[in-house]
């Protein structure tokens, strides 16, 4: 995948800023953002256990999942 150049900019200026920033003031930022993304994934799979096509997808990321733990 490639990242546009305003990707690349973000990130630059979001590490200034936790550079520049204390930790108290931008943890709860970055948790709250970090947080977000999970329920959102959590709500994704949810609603993809919920028909049969996503039910077979699930279970081949699991297996897929499963094998690569065993290499």
């Amino acid at each position: 995948m490639t990242r546009d150049k305003t990707h690349a900019k973000f990130i630059e200026r979001w590490a200034d800023y936790i550079k520049s920033v204390p930790r108290s003031e931008w943890k709860p930022k970055l948790d709250s953002f970090i947080n977000a993304q999970f329920e959102k994934s959590f709500e994704f799979y949810k609603r993809l256990e919920k028909t049969e096509k996503g039910k077979v997808i699930l279970q081949r990321l699991k297996e897929e999942r499963m094998s690569k733990k065993k290499i």
